[in-house]
């Protein structure tokens, strides 16, 4: 049963609204009176004996895990004849699926870190004593903070996996294109399934194309382009991972998370920007992401990071892949560099010029003459930017990054408001006689 906004659960949680819904239950962003904060209440309504009696079990153990690329777990309950719920801490930002349908395909260099922190995540929930499988990883399900920091959202109860008895406990989510095709019908799962869904994810992500799904692959009534045929600025490494962890049969995947990892970064630079697995994850540093952006494309993507302590001899890139990344960047900076001259040459040179007196240093004449050479070169300076912003918005607008966007637009509006203000003003002047007479 659907929860209505408003309702008061456990007398503590009330519903402010639904996130999401499914077969097997529901997840809302409800309130928590007790602590005065946000929170997310996911439901299971799975009602059988078994699940209900593993329910208690099962989610002391969620609440007691702790990854900074998980959300936490702060309680949970269970309704009598209604359902059990999770409470989770409410994750802000945007996920992956908002930002491949807002943005279309992004960038290697953008992608890996974030996919290299949710391989940590798993890898941390494969290594539980009782090994958890999330067997919904898909990009609806990564948010990215408004820190940078990508999370991992929607784990939950009864994906308990059993090594003695190779069986997995619980209900079975399917996601046609991440979903692999042990999932369907009876199938055994394991760790390899979520290694499968993360290599649909990153697919989805480098090409902005929803995968082929499994059984269709399976059966012959579809196939899985490869991904650096869809965009061919992928690296063979990484079309190469992807393209493994997304075998159907799981013998011929990467048997293990941290193999997954290590593929997408052989050849790495020595410089990484990521952590390895085992070690303390931390969202990506944007001056370190900034200064990896210029790096070259190969090298880039060749991957993130390194999983072994021996340094790698750095990759040296062809110019043209060096300019590629740096152009935008370049020209953002030109663009704002001549829509603040513009306003100096106009503006501040005159007021310059009048404060040392120049027109009795060197005569009106000379001083005459500056300040038109300076009128001049503004409106220039204002022109030439306005021209290459518009080049930006139309050849870069896919490499550029958001800070690319804010120096463009700075320069763009500095030297439209100059442009305007200059028109105002010879348009005044010329009717200034007329009106005078």
């Amino acid at each position: 049963m659907t929860l209505s906004v408003g309702q008061v659960v456990d007398n503590r949680y009330r519903i402010v609204k639904l996130l999401g819904q499914g077969g097997f239950g529901a997840v809302y962003q409800a309130w928590d009176a007790r602590l005065e904060r946000l929170c997310a209440l996911k439901e299971n309504l799975d009602p059988t004996p078994e699940v209900e009696r593993q329910f208690g079990k099962e989610a002391t153990i969620l609440a007691n895990l702790n990854h900074p690329n998980l959300p936490r777990v702060i309680d949970h309950f269970t309704v009598t004849g209604q359902g059990q719920y999770l409470v989770m801490d409410y994750v802000e930002g945007e996920d992956l699926q908002q930002m491949l349908d807002r943005r279309g395909l992004l960038p290697e260099v953008e992608v890996l870190p974030w996919i290299a922190q949710i391989c940590d995540a798993l890898a941390y929930l494969h290594d539980q004593p009782q090994p958890i499988i999330h067997r919904d990883v898909k990009p609806a399900n990564v948010k990215i903070t408004p820190e940078g920091q990508p999370m991992l959202v929607d784990f939950g109860i009864a994906k308990f996996y059993d090594p003695a008895r190779q069986t997995t406990l619980g209900a079975r989510a399917i996601t046609p294109g991440y979903s692999p095709p042990e999932q369907y019908g009876h199938g055994r799962t394991d760790t390899r399934s979520d290694i499968y869904s993360l290599g649909a994810t990153l697919y989805a992500l480098l090409t902005g194309k929803e995968p082929a799904d499994s059984v269709e692959r399976i059966i012959g009534a579809a196939a899985l382009t490869p991904p650096e045929e869809l965009n061919p600025h992928i690296s063979e490494p990484v079309a190469r991972g992807v393209m493994k962890a997304m075998a159907a049969e799981p013998a011929q995947r990467f048997q293990s998370i941290g193999e997954f990892k290590a593929a997408l970064t052989s050849d790495s630079p020595a410089r990484s920007t990521v952590t390895p697995i085992g070690q303390s994850t931390r969202a990506v540093d944007p001056r370190a992401m900034a200064s990896y952006a210029t790096a070259s494309h190969a090298a880039a993507s060749h991957a993130v990071l390194r999983t072994v302590g021996v340094a790698q001899p750095e990759v040296t890139a062809a110019p043209s892949r060096r300019q590629d990344r740096r152009t935008p960047r370049i020209l953002a900076l030109v663009i704002l560099a001549l829509g603040l001259l513009s306003w100096i040459l106009v503006c501040v040179q005159p007021v310059v010029l009048m404060g040392l007196k120049v027109d009795q240093v060197l005569g009106s004449a000379a001083a005459g003459m500056m300040l038109i050479l300076g009128f001049c070169g503004g409106g220039i300076s204002a022109l030439a930017a306005l021209i290459l912003g518009v080049l930006m918005l139309i050849k870069y607008r896919k490499r550029a990054t958001g800070g690319d966007y804010a120096m463009t637009a700075v320069g763009m509006v500095a030297a439209a408001v100059l442009v305007l203000v200059v028109i105002g003003l010879v348009v005044f002047t010329l009717l200034l006689p007329a009106t005078g007479t």
